[in-house]
């Protein structure tokens, strides 16, 4: 059992710009962290302000914010030593994740919902919860103290479905891992390695656990959480014992009995109790078998949730059992076994409970996607040309980078300017300028595809991102544009070119590299083409390509595009 826990493309400015663009997105986690932070000490507070921001992620349609908000509830609800909050926030917090990318955060859920499963005695669910959440660690790479809390939490999941060679695996690479990058968090050093020594002991390994005792030795004065350092007492007490070594076994335990907490009742603690109580009462040692029996009187008058009792229960049916009180034990044992079907009972109603709340939780997350999704397109469109804004272009681009990285395809960009639009603004006011832009993004809609978004990248610029496209094809893109925009006939008297609106263009087409892995960086080489196609006269396209390194001027070309 898992011992006590404490509580405890462009230049630079652009390149800034742009990061801050994509760290919006996680500006409803950012908020749900905050909250969490500033009310770190005051759990009735921080719940109040969590189930705010759940309203406002709901009346928004801000999914990460909701799912995030859930997520610390649970946490803050299992501080609270409030199962059914934890198991309800937590499942929420699992069901809503599942549906973005916030892999860390559902991880987190899902530990929360072992946890709350684990405390109810439910095993065999804590097992599935921490089975998931350790997949997702792996599945996305997810490192640092997460993955720590993946390895420990599965480990002791295994260890209560008595499987204890498969948690000593676990715990193993734990440590490991916390010896080599948090080297100073020596509570939780100090506690893995108590969980691993029982884990041996449990295997009959007594030696080794005692190896392991010994090597976390002088770490036992630097904690300050004192059930951990008494649960060390009562767990190296219990080895001793078993190997007959009952001297040690009395002064470990006489230790424990020392600085035993009052007012601290963390069940792994109470349950390390029950077997060394059985161990000394069995031995006719009375007068810390006494001590033991006071210390869970207390323990049931102050919980009584049914797994508290059944703890006590059964340590003091086993009390009077072993000290001959055949009629005291025949009560608390048929306690225990009306207890025991008790916990039963409330683990099958919590299925059921859970149950109904999954399907509400699905039904309001069905809510949430669609407001989400009716804002995402309100927020993503730009109002005049009904094209996508740069921030939600930056978005999608993200995507295709990505996207067309895995494929090993490649990812084209194409910069359009309308000729003379600045002369013609000046001439014929805004008004005729916002027909003129209003006609060249109804031409560009005309010609999106799932792999060819078109955005108004701004004034009289637009901007196509595409994927998956040979170069030709994307070519193509510009060429249909441009012809469609000069057949059109739209007029601008102040262009030379005819008296009609014509446009310049950059294309360019790049597999993806380290080098070209932003769409500031893909569409600065189009921006250099388009630059090219100005200077050449307008009503152009012109292509860039490069022969040699991507980084390198000199290695660049522009082939002019007939259309």
């Amino acid at each position: 059992m898992q011992g006590p826990v404490p509580k405890t493309a462009g230049d630079k400015a652009e390149k800034i710009k742009y990061i801050g663009v994509f760290m919006k997105k996680n500006k409803s986690v950012a908020a749900v962290a905050e909250v969490a932070q500033v009310y770190s000490e005051n759990t009735e507070k921080k719940i109040k302000e969590l189930k705010r921001l759940v309203s406002e992620g709901r009346k928004t349609g801000d999914i990460l914010m909701v799912g995030a908000a859930y997520c610390l509830l649970s946490e803050a609800y299992d501080e609270k030593d409030d199962l059914h909050g934890t198991l309800v926030s937590a499942l929420k917090a699992v069901t809503i994740l599942e549906n973005t990318d916030e892999y860390e955060l559902l991880a987190k859920s899902y530990f929360a919902l072992g946890r709350a499963y684990i405390n109810q005695g439910a095993f065999q669910m804590s097992l599935v919860c921490d089975e998931q959440a350790y997949g997702i660690v792996k599945k996305h790479r997810i490192k640092g103290e997460t993955k720590i809390a993946a390895l420990n939490n599965l480990s002791v999941s295994y260890h209560a479905m008595d499987e204890p060679r498969k948690s000593i695996k676990h715990l193993n690479e734990c440590i490991d891992l916390l010896k080599k990058d948090y080297a100073e968090k020596t509570a939780d050093l100090f506690m893995y390695s108590i969980n691993l020594a029982g884990c041996y002991k449990d295997v009959g390994e007594f030696e080794r656990a005692e190896e392991i005792f010994d090597s976390i030795n002088s770490l036992a004065e630097k904690v300050d959480f004192k059930p951990l350092v008494c649960d060390y007492y009562i767990r190296r007490a219990i080895v001793s014992y078993l190997r007959k070594d009952r001297d040690s076994g009395n002064g470990y335990m006489d230790s424990a009995l020392s600085i035993f907490p009052k007012d601290v009742y963390p069940i792994p603690l109470y349950d390390d109790l029950c077997e060394v109580s059985r161990i000394i009462t069995k031995s006719k040692d009375r007068k810390r078998s006494e001590r033991i029996f006071d210390i869970m009187t207390v323990y049931a008058k102050n919980n009584p949730g049914t797994l508290e009792q059944l703890f006590a229960v059964r340590m003091m049916s086993n009390y009077y059992k072993d000290f001959g009180e055949y009629k005291l034990a025949a009560e608390y044992f048929a306690k225990y076994e009306e207890l025991n079907d008790k916990q039963l009972r409330e683990v099958k109603e919590t299925e059921l409970k859970l149950h109904e709340t999954t399907r509400r939780t699905e039904a309001e997350i069905g809510r949430l996607q669609r407001k989400m999704r009716e804002n995402e397109l309100l927020f993503s469109i730009e109002p005049l040309t009904k094209l996508l804004n740069r921030s939600a272009l930056l978005r999608v681009s993200e995507k295709f980078i990505e996207s067309a990285a895995k494929k090993k395809q490649k990812v084209g960009a194409v910069f359009f300017d309308i000729d003379y639009f600045k002369q013609c603004n000046d001439t014929y006011g805004h008004a005729r300028g916002d027909e003129i832009i209003k006609e060249v993004a109804r031409i560009c809609r005309n010609q999106e595809t799932k792999n060819v978004r078109f955005a108004r990248y701004g004034g009289d610029e637009f901007f196509a991102i595409t994927k998956g496209l040979a170069d030709e094809e994307v070519c193509n893109v510009a060429r249909k544009v441009c012809r469609t925009v000069l057949n059109a006939g739209i007029a601008n008297e102040k262009n030379p070119n005819g008296g009609i609106v014509t446009l310049s263009v950059g294309v360019v087409n790049v597999a993806i590299t380290d080098r070209t892995d932003t769409i500031l960086e893909i569409a600065n080489y189009a921006d250099k083409a388009l630059y090219h196609a100005k200077n050449s006269g307008r009503n152009a396209i012109y292509e860039i390509v490069y022969r040699g390194d991507e980084t390198e001027d000199a290695g660049a070309s522009y082939v002019r595009i007939d259309f």
